[in-house]
C-alpha cells in the first residue's frame, strides 16, 4: 500500500453530557452512555456532546481536515435543524516526534436543545473530508417504557 493511501480514521468517539477539548485531552461529564430516557415526544434536550479523537498519518499532516457531525434517525433522515457541524482543521506536524509518526487530533462537538420527534434509534454521524468515519449510535425513550 502507498503512503498516500493511508487516510485519517476516527480512533474513538464518545456521547457525553459534556466535553471539552484543553491542551489536546478530552474532558468529559456524563460520558460514554447510550440511551436518553425523557418524558415525552417530542422531547427537547437541552444539551450533549460528541468528543473525538482522530488519527492523522504523518503523510496527512499540513493539509486542511474537515472533520463533521451530523444527527440522523433509524431511517437516515437528517435531524439537525442547520447543515451538519463542521471544522476545519490543519494540522501541523508537532516538533520533536519522529518523522512519520501520527498525530492525534481531538476535538469536541457540543448541541443545544436538539428535538428528538419521536422513540427510537439515532446515530451521529461522523464524516472526515466528508466521508462517513463513525456512527455513534443511541437510542431515545420514554421513561415510562
Amino acid at each position: 500500500m502507498d503512503e498516500t493511501d493511508i487516510r485519517p480514521t476516527v480512533d474513538y468517539a464518545l456521547l457525553a453530557d459534556a466535553v471539552q477539548v484543553v491542551h489536546g485531552k478530552l474532558y468529559l461529564l456524563g460520558g460514554g452512555w447510550d440511551s436518553l430516557f425523557v418524558p415525552g415526544f417530542p422531547a427537547r434536550y437541552p444539551s450533549l456532546g460528541v468528543g473525538l479523537r482522530v488519527r492523522v498519518p504523518w503523510s496527512w499532516t499540513d493539509r486542511v481536515l474537515v472533520i463533521g457531525v451530523d444527527l440522523q434517525d433509524e431511517d437516515g433522515q437528517r435531524i439537525l435543524p442547520t447543515k451538519p457541524l463542521k471544522q476545519g482543521v490543519r494540522v501541523a506536524r508537532p516538533e520533536g516526534i519522529p518523522e512519520g509518526t501520527d498525530v492525534g487530533l481531538a476535538r469536541s462537538f457540543t448541541f443545544n436543545n436538539l428535538t428528538f420527534p419521536s422513540e427510537g434509534a439515532y446515530s451521529f454521524v461522523v464524516s472526515l473530508n466528508d466521508e462517513t468515519a463513525s456512527r455513534l449510535r443511541f437510542s431515545v425513550r420514554s421513561r415510562t417504557s
